[in-house]
């Protein structure tokens, strides 16, 4: 029988750990994706976190607060944002466990920096303090002012990749809501957009049939973009094939 993927989605924690929440965009985009979202409990056991995964078809791991640079091997500098150790933790549990699965996952700007922690890359704590061009000069501005259905730049998209097969197109055009980003892609990870600037806009597995993080909000514009939505309906379609549904 046919049945509506389960996609399970980690969400974000206020810093005092009382509240646990998710933003209705990211349900709305995995709903109209085809899939039935569920918001995962940072609270979960290793045992528990395994019987979860066993009945879920596949992941999203949502934006919220910075990336900790411990994670990374690095020590805080003077403009890194809020983090919140207890989401940190269980989202590299999550991540190593889908990838030991082959579960589809789909991760979105901070989502996409913890996929890319969680599997040994780097990532910049303050993109307006710590990056650079090849020539000397500052990142475009990656934080925009408007509301998030509107793009803010245009991003490459590299040749030969898995979002290239399936957005097409040599560029898109992308709204932006960050200041930390992907410096190094970990192990059998790679590039697959890039900003004007050259900062890293997406990042894939190479082996994995779908382990895909963006680093724009897609779930703020699928309703008036196909190709925001087409992320949330390729994650839904490879959820469906994970479990033969």
């Amino acid at each position: 029988m046919n049945t509506a993927p389960l996609i399970g989605i980690s969400g974000s924690i206020t810093q005092d750990e009382t509240q646990h929440f998710l933003l209705r965009d990211y349900m709305r985009a995995v709903i109209a994706g085809g899939g039935v979202p569920m918001l995962l409990s940072p609270d979960l056991t290793d045992a528990l976190l395994d019987a979860c995964l066993a009945r879920l078809s596949g992941l999203l791991l949502a934006g919220g607060n910075d990336a900790s640079p411990s994670l990374f091997g690095e020590q805080p500098i003077e403009q890194l944002g809020e983090v919140n150790p207890l989401r940190d933790q269980f989202e590299v549990r999550l991540l190593r466990k889908a990838v030991a699965l082959r579960m589809p996952v789909l991760g979105i700007c901070r989502g996409a920096q913890m996929m890319t922690a969680a599997l040994g890359g780097t990532l910049w704590q303050d993109l307006a303090s710590q990056y650079r061009t090849p020539d000397g000069k500052p990142p475009i501005a990656h934080r925009q002012t408007r509301p998030g259905r509107y793009p803010s730049h245009e991003a490459r998209i590299v040749p030969d990749t898995r979002l290239a097969a399936l957005l097409g197109g040599e560029t898109l055009s992308v709204n932006s809501f960050h200041h930390q980003a992907v410096r190094d892609a970990a192990p059998r990870m790679r590039v697959s957009a890039l900003a004007p600037d050259g900062v890293i806009e997406a990042v894939e597995h190479e082996t994995l049939p779908f382990f895909l993080g963006v680093q724009w909000h897609p779930e703020r514009a699928f309703a008036s973009d196909g190709r925001a939505l087409k992320l949330f309906s390729e994650l839904v379609r490879h959820a469906g094939m994970y479990l033969g549904e």
